[in-house]
């Protein structure tokens, strides 16, 4: 419908007539005759705009409103409202949805507008949701988001005056409302949509990514620069989310963050009433994910270059919440009550809808994490193989980003569910393994405790429960990446200290015989858990090359 904006042409050509059940109504107007007020409506069955309420969109755009001075000039603002009709009083009256809602007339006077005109004040009387100015750089997707809140309470009302021998087409539009088709989650499609952007990952990468995610909501991925971490991310999110703008925040981490100001913004000392917002959008993201309706949407937090600053120093309000569940504290008051100035809560919550993901180089510019940090996290490493690069190489062509772009935002809801089921594996052969790797690392104290044990049971259950592809991920491999994701990143040190742990781990990682197999290359392909042989070969070398080694720099 927006094409039909200030066109020459206002016929109904393109337009819908029906919308989740709904009328789709208009009038815009005629070739040479354009209305000053188009409009496009929403209504129930037993609503018109003659003689009924329904959500509309006004257009004020199209003439000269004359000031209170008699000056004339333009309006250009959309009104989304709560329409009543002018010519015959609503048998059903919008209630408590408009207490505190101004009217359109009010807003005009605000203005200094007069509405007196007859083609103008038949509006007057329905109220305003929201009004957006009219520019070229419209946000039409935020608009239709609007839209359909709107029309969720449109329809949520309507319930109320339901009776079951007249009303059987609104019965049905509200069940059409409350139960809006969504899709599960699918890793399989997920995976087919990343690849249609041009992007090359293996399944396995994109799988552990999103299992990560779905058994801790604090993902960090770690790796060569330029071999594709935030792309993922980017690529991940921007399927998943239905408006990009107000669901995805992408902050690049500054050298210069000493504390929280950049994410969370700070109290104006000299203006007790104002708040000072950051720049980044992360608080403005918490807001929103924050909010009732929007419980059940995925929200992405994608810290790029996490550790170009000391991450306990700017990100400390995040890593606390994330284990104590308590709020965040943005600014102090003398009452016990949560309050709200400039639009910004006392306190506010780390939402179970948020997902937050880091990215990290490892070089003479950036910070180690602590193990603070490393244990409220799964940590995936990027690596690019040869045959990787061969096929690259070969295949090189332009990358589509914005292809992605809600693809599967159907998925939505269910993932976030998913994410927020509790359920551990039962798995013997995982019980027995993690026992003989927290006995090898504890005798360099970098033993796991109570917390990543449950989440590596629970990455467990989510990689069996939600792997739908063809060729789904052996109890080996999951359990291969548990470990490498979960307990060799904390491991850093001097060779004499880890030397020995390294070995002992190494033949951990294989079965019968191969536990005699040197540390070498070619002896990783024979492990019985290769991601975690290949790293901790890595990880060996290093320390008898240099006298000291750490996860990320081996």
């Amino acid at each position: 419908m927006w094409e039909h904006r200030e066109k020459k042409d206002f016929g109904r050509k393109g337009l819908e007539t029906t919308y989740r059940g709904l009328s789709v109504k208009a009038s815009i107007g005629m070739t040479g005759n354009i209305s000053k007020i188009p409009w496009i409506s929403y209504c129930a069955e037993g609503q018109e705009t003659q003689k009924g309420i329904y959500p509309v969109l006004l257009f004020y755009g199209t003439t000269e409103f004359v000031q209170k001075n008699k000056n004339k000039e333009k309006v250009r603002k959309i009104v989304l409202a709560y329409g009543v009709s002018a010519n015959k009083k609503p048998d059903i009256l919008w209630g408590t949805e408009v207490d505190g809602k101004i009217t359109i007339k009010e807003a005009f006077k605000e203005w200094n507008y007069n509405t007196s005109d007859a083609g103008i004040k038949k509006y007057n009387s329905s109220y305003v949701y929201k009004i957006y100015e009219w520019t070229d750089n419209v946000n039409y997707a935020l608009i239709q988001e609007d839209i359909d809140k709107l029309i969720n309470t449109y329809v949520s009302l309507l319930g109320c005056y339901i009776n079951d021998s007249s009303a059987d087409a609104i019965k049905d539009i509200i069940k059409e409302t409350q139960n809006a088709p969504t899709e599960s989650f699918s890793i399989k499609k997920i995976i087919g949509h990343i690849k249609e952007t041009g992007l090359l990952y293996t399944d396995s990468l994109v799988k552990r990514f999103a299992f990560s995610l779905m058994s801790k909501r604090f993902l960090i991925l770690s790796g060569l620069a330029g071999s594709g971490k935030t792309q993922l991310a980017l690529a991940f999110a921007s399927a998943l989310v239905k408006n990009k703008d107000r669901q995805m925040c992408v902050v690049s981490v500054g050298a210069d963050w000493t504390n929280r100001e950049p994410l969370l913004g700070f109290p104006n000392a000299l203006q007790p009433e104002k708040y000072v917002k950051p720049e980044s959008g992360v608080l403005d993201l918490l807001i929103e994910a924050n909010r009732e309706e929007n419980a059940e949407k995925p929200f992405f937090l994608i810290l790029d270059e996490m550790n170009m600053s000391y991450v306990e120093r700017y990100f400390a309000d995040f890593l606390s919440a994330m284990e104590s569940k308590e709020k965040i504290s943005l600014w102090n008051s003398d009452t016990e009550c949560d309050k709200v100035i400039d639009g910004v809560p006392q306190r506010i919550d780390l939402p179970k809808n948020l997902f937050i993901i880091g990215t990290i180089n490892v070089d003479e510019t950036t910070y180690m994490f602590s193990p603070k940090v490393l244990d409220r996290a799964n940590v995936i490493e990027f690596k690019i193989s040869s045959k990787e690069m061969g096929t690259f190489l070969q295949e090189m062509r332009e990358i589509d980003r914005d292809s992605i772009i809600s693809k599967a935002a159907g998925m939505g809801a269910d993932f976030v569910a998913k994410a927020c089921k509790k359920d551990l594996a039962q798995d013997d052969e995982a019980v027995k393994m993690l026992q003989k790797f927290f006995d090898e690392l504890k005798n360099v104290n970098a033993e796991f405790g109570y917390r990543s044990a449950t989440e590596i049971f629970r990455f467990i259950c989510q990689a069996k429960a939600n792997d739908d592809t063809g060729e789904k991920m052996t109890d080996e491999e999951i359990l291969d990446a548990a470990i490498v994701q979960k307990l060799l990143p904390k491991l850093h040190g001097s060779r004499k200290k880890l030397e020995p742990v390294l070995a002992q781990l190494w033949k951990l990682c294989f079965t019968g015989a191969g536990k005699d197999l040197n540390i070498a290359k070619e002896n990783v392909e024979k492990a019985q858990y290769k991601e975690s042989a290949d790293k901790i070969r890595r990880m060996y070398e290093s320390a008898t090359a240099n006298g000291f080694t750490s996860f990320a720099e081996a």
